[in-house]
């Protein structure tokens, strides 16, 4: 008995349904369970199962993998995750005496048709948008040691148009799915999206399936996509949007917010079972904002979510005194919990602030204008750092580089 308790204890506290009923598929077409796992992980379809065996044998001892972790910040600040809210969807509750390490079936599918987009997001790569191709070329090109030397990873990438074919025919039972999650690119811009849905329509009853899209919002809705979208089930349609009007239009570069908001709103209009939820991404860039900027869209969505950046503008790798800054600005327990995380890299921290600059010359922008407090502080400690640093007797000193490039 008392080991039956640990067993439901452990379940409700550490098991995700998402490695027993999901997949989730990454740009070059490899499996992982769901988007929060490093996408290095993604392994062929065929060894999915025996690949993440040990990820489920240790839920059902209740270890927690460190790949989950945000899942569990999340919930230990009190806020539901992407664990609560898959348990809830697959029926956690009637199933767990029935879980083995085995994979039990396909219910839900996550990915993106392509990375057709027209926004170059900051903290994005060309991997996700086509439309930052050049600008990664660009770094690697005018900055290889800032590209190469760094976890920032603005490397330049293509996806192969092919890519979308490839995904249809991989050996997906599309019938028996309940829930699709569909990522860009921007999916209202791809020329895959329509013929997406009318493929789904041929494989399974739509009306069966609960539809999720992560947009920018930047398109109109044609009548067409809002009558297939509509014999969907639900829709959970995904608005981004990083934080207050001008900051969200600095971190998301080509955007314009008040046409892309107008959408947003429209799209609320034209779907029927539709739930409408606004996510934001939090970086160095906008963080310090992050309580007004949840406020601001409070009126205007069903739900709010939000995430933070871990790698090119990442607020983990920060130091002290930023932490200390932002959690002075806002009064959150999921950021607080975030924080724990925090590691000072001196190094990644100041090649952050180089990327900074490069990019408001590359893009003609200006942090001082959008975020004037964030400038502010980090003209302050960043003079305070180089006043303090001590030259060597040699030029051979990485601290006097990164200060010279600053």
């Amino acid at each position: 008995m008392e080991e039956f308790y640990l067993r439901v204890f452990g379940l409700k506290d550490v098991v995700c349904m998402l490695p027993w009923q999901s997949f989730t598929v990454t740009m070059k077409n490899t499996i992982r369970p769901c988007c929060r796992f490093p996408t290095q992980t993604g392994v062929d379809m065929h060894d999915y199962e025996d690949a993440f065996r040990q990820l489920r044998t240790d839920m059902l001892a209740g270890k927690k993998d460190s790949r989950c972790s945000k899942c569990y910040e999340e919930e230990s600040s009190g806020m539901p995750s992407m664990r609560t809210a898959a348990n809830e969807f697959h029926a956690m509750e009637d199933r767990y005496n029935k879980l083995t390490p085995d994979f039990r079936n396909l219910e839900h599918i996550e990915l993106s048709l392509d990375n057709t987009c027209n926004y170059q997001c900051r903290m994005c790569t060309s991997m996700f948008s086509s439309k930052l191709l050049k600008r990664d070329i660009y770094l690697s090109e005018a900055h290889p040691h800032h590209v190469r030397d760094t976890n920032l990873n603005f490397h330049p990438a293509k996806v192969a148009k092919s890519r979308y074919e490839t995904l249809k025919h991989l050996s997906i039972d599309w019938s028996s799915l309940r829930s699709i999650k569909l990522l860009g690119g921007e999916p209202f811009l791809s020329p895959n999206f329509l013929d997406f849905l009318y493929f789904l329509d041929m494989k399974t009853d739509i009306s069966n399936i609960q539809l999720e899209l992560v947009t920018n919002c930047s398109q109109k809705m044609s009548e067409e996509v809002a009558e297939i979208l509509n014999q969907f089930k639900t829709i959970l349609l995904s608005g981004s949007f990083d934080g207050l009007p001008e900051l969200s239009e600095y971190q998301r570069v080509g955007s314009d917010f008040k046409s892309s908001f107008m959408n947003y709103l429209e799209y609320g209009d034209l779907l029927k079972n539709r739930r409408m939820t606004i996510h934001q991404t939090f970086t160095v860039l906008n963080v310090n904002k992050l309580d007004a900027s949840l406020e601001h869209y409070k009126p205007y969505c069903d739900y709010q979510s939000w995430s933070y950046d871990d790698y090119h503008f990442s607020f983990l790798q920060s130091p002290d005194w930023f932490e200390e800054w932002v959690l002075s600005q806002n009064d959150n327990e999921k950021l607080r919990s975030i924080f724990k995380k925090r590691k000072y890299d001196h190094i990644i921290w100041h090649r952050i602030l180089r990327s900074l600059r490069i990019l408001d010359t590359y893009y003609t922008t200006s942090l001082e204008k959008v975020n004037p407090e964030l400038s502010e502080i980090l003209r302050i400690k960043t003079k305070k750092y180089i006043d303090a640093h001590e030259k060597p007797a040699t030029r051979d000193c990485m601290y006097c580089d990164m200060i010279d490039e600053m």
